[in-house]
Order: structure tokens, then sequence, then C-alpha cells
């Protein structure tokens, strides 16, 4: 008999949810993870506190735009607000894993030493099946080793604790973006090295491009080539055309998955993942990899349903039962403005084949964007023509991130424009919007 039913590598979003659904059906669960903490990079140096620094930039910047508001932000007070809502979740998490009996946690690393077998320091223990869930890592350049990445900057008790006077960053893509900005409004002389913005279009990176640099943001185009650590612990950067210093400079140039503890039991991919179906099955029938370390989509949501997926087909014996639906999956930038999109964009809908319209709804014209001040971005609608089934959308603007859910569960579930339109959204709210777009659907004519 195995020692457990469920060895699980990794205590983030896919892992901790596979441990958590497989122990509700009856399994004796073992999950790993040295830092001993539930919510993986998300909580430890992700999502959770960029997005508390996110707040305290907001209130800068609806300082600016409304004149009845003067808010005064103490950049050191936010980060003991950050390590409080860090706290917060552990402990909450903490409870989480007490209320599973059949999960058995340990503050440990665990490395496979085949399909049925994962090493813990001296101890061996047999399963059933592995869960991989150990994510993945700021991805380091080499010869910019001398810079910081998101571990240093928003760890709990991080030593960042105030704002960089002259800071650089670099890397154009989701977290280059964010921390730009937010650090811009704080204070921070910000240089961003950056080619391109995001993989979005070129309307929205000119926007978001415009928005950096009337922030302060100078953004330099040319390639940065390396990083090196002056003698009084300031930081050059190196590019084609000279050389800039900073007080710090962040390493924002991606993520590469953690494949430690696979130890070549499972074949890797081209980019060093573990490939996976669309069910999370590994090319090892027993073990399946949820989350960031297959390479799909490096987001926390997208990670909690994986590890949702590969529970309900371990509870099934292993067998394909539950499949993951990308189509629909939601994106969202905290930048200024924000950024969001799911399904289809206008020229991916075109070259799958699909004869298409847009619509649009320019926020300008939004009562409640009005009341905030928050008037610049649009909602725009991807429609198949004729059968009138929405492909996508990406939004632009305040709430951004709320507003994308409603219309990702539309393309998730084949949701024509008629269907939505028969909505009733709250008012003042721009799901008002979505609901107009909706009813400008064609009128066919009855004879």
């Amino acid at each position: 008999m195995a020692d457990y039913d469920v060895i699980v590598l990794g205590a983030g979003g896919a892992g901790y949810t596979a441990a958590f659904e497989t122990s509700r059906g009856g399994m004796r669960v073992l999950m790993l993870d040295p830092k001993f903490v539930l919510g993986g990079n998300c909580l430890y140096e992700g999502c959770i506190p960029s997005k508390t620094y996110w707040l305290g930039a907001s209130f800068i910047e609806k300082s600016k735009k409304l004149p009845f508001l003067d808010a005064k932000v103490s950049f050191e007070k936010l980060v003991d607000w950050k390590d409080l809502v860090q706290e917060n979740r552990f402990i909450q998490h903490n409870q989480e894993v007490k209320e599973h009996e059949n999960v058995t946690f340990l503050g440990k690393e665990g490395v496979m030493l085949d399909a049925n077998h994962v090493k813990v320091e001296d101890k061996t223990y047999s399963t059933k099946y592995v869960v991989i869930a150990t994510g993945a890592d700021p991805f380091v350049p080499k010869g910019f080793e001398d810079g910081i990445t998101t571990h240093d900057l928003l760890m709990p008790k991080t030593k960042i604790r105030n704002v960089p006077e002259r800071f650089g960053i670099i890397g154009g893509g989701y977290i280059g973006v964010e921390v730009s900005s937010m650090f811009a409004k704080f204070g921070s002389k910000v240089t961003l090295f950056a080619s391109h913005l995001l993989n979005v279009s070129q309307e929205i990176q000119d926007l978001l491009e415009r928005r950096l640099k009337e922030n302060g943001v100078e953004i330099v185009k040319e390639r940065a080539m390396g990083i090196k650590k002056t003698e009084d612990g300031r930081k050059k950067v190196i590019t084609e055309k000279g050389e800039m210093t900073f007080d710090e400079v962040l390493v924002a140039t991606g993520r590469r998955p953690n494949v430690k503890g696979v130890n070549g039991v499972v074949p890797l991919g081209k980019k060093g993942e573990v490939e996976v179906t669309h069910g999370m099955a590994t090319t090892i029938e027993n073990i399946f990899a949820p989350g960031d370390i297959n390479g799909r989509f490096m987001l926390f949501h997208v990670a909690v349903l994986e590890g949702w997926v590969t529970a309900q087909n371990i509870l099934e014996g292993g067998r394909e039962m539950v499949e993951m639906d990308y189509h629909a999956v939601p994106f969202a930038v905290y930048s200024d403005p924000q950024v969001a999109w799911t399904g289809m964009w206008r020229e991916d809908a075109i070259k799958a084949g699909f004869e298409v319209e847009i619509r649009r709804f320019d926020l300008s014209k939004d009562s409640r964007a009005q009341i905030e001040g928050e008037t610049e971005g649009w909602i725009d609608v991807v429609i198949e023509k004729g059968s009138q089934r929405i492909l996508g959308a990406q939004i632009v603007g305040q709430d951004a991130d709320m507003l994308i859910g409603e219309l990702s569960l539309a393309v998730g579930q084949r949701i024509t424009t008629y269907e939505m339109a028969r909505l009733s959204q709250p008012h003042p709210t721009q799901l008002e919007d979505i609901t107009s777009l909706m009813r400008k659907a064609m009128i066919v004519k009855r004879g």
C-alpha cells in the first residue's frame, strides 16, 4: 500500500487546489512546499503585494483627476500594509489546511525519484499519483544578475522600503509596465527599457506609452545589454549606445518553469516546461502538472482552475474526464489605464476564418466614468456576423479587471448578443455599457 494517494509538489494556486479537492474526495494527500505557506509566488512576491502597491498609486492618480481630493500616500506605510495583507492571507490559508484532515502539509522540498516515489530530505514516500505544481521563477538573463527581481521588491518584509530616486526597469511585459506606472506616481524617476509594451494592439500600446510618459516615465527602446554594480552600490544599465546609472534596477524579463523537483522523471518541452494535455496529464499516466510549470498561461486564476481539473481527473482514476478551455481566459493588466481582454482579438478571429464585426463603447460617454473622472478608455466586443456569437472582448479603462469577467463568461459559454441583451445591469456601472453594445444588433426584417 502506498504511503499516500497523492503527493503534490508546490502549494501555489494549482497545488493547494489539487490537494484540497482530492482530499475532499477521500484521498490521502501530502503537499510539499519549502516556503511552508500557501499561495505560491502570487501571494509571496506577485499579484497580491503588487496590487497593494497599485492601490496606493491609484489614490495618487485619483487626486490628480478629482479637484475635491488631496491624497497623500506614505510609501513606507504602504509597504507595512502590504506585509500585513500577506501575513493575514498566510494565516487564512493555514486555517484552510487545518480544515482538510486528509492533507499533510510539510514545509520541505520534494524531489521525484520515479513516477511513484518522492524524496523529502532523507525520507522517501510512495504514492499513486504525483501532481507537479512547482510554478515558475523570475528569469534573469546572463549579465543581469546585479539587478533585483519581483522577489526582492515584493516579498514579505522586503528590504526595499523606500522609493528609489532613480529606478530602472527592464522589460515591457505586464510586470514592467505595472511597476513603471506605480513607482513613477510614488515619485521615482523611472526609466523603462522596452522595445514595445505588452502583446496587445498598437492602439493600446500607443495609449499606454503616452500615459507612461505623462507620468514621467522615460521609455528607452534600445536594447539593454546587462547590469553592473558600482562601487557606491548603485546599478549601471549597459545599452547599445552607452550606460545609465540608477539607484535600483528591476529585471522583469519573464518567468521560467521551476522544474527542480521533476528531476528528469518527466520529459520537458522546448522552453523547459512540463508538457501536458488539456486534462493536465503528462506523458506518464499517473503524473499531472497544473499551473505555471506547464508554461501555458502563467496566471494564478488559470493555475487554480488547472488544479481543479487535475483533481477531477485523479478522482476519476486518472482518466481525463475534464479538460481546460483556454479560449476564454481573462487577462488583466494593472497599468494606467487598466487593460483587460478575453477570447479572440479582431485579427485572430479573421485569421481563424470568422467574419466579424467590432462594437465599441467609448467610456467618455459612461455616467460612472464621468462621476469618477476616469473617462479615457473603451470596451470593444468581437462578434461573429450571422450567429452573433461573442468571440472576444478588450477593455481599456478603470475596472477593466472586473468587467472582463462577464465577457469571459460570454465567450466561454458561446453566448450570443441577443442572450446578453436581455440582461438588466446595475446602474450606474460600466456593465450597462456591455449590455448597450449587445442591443445594437441588426433588426431583421419580417415579411
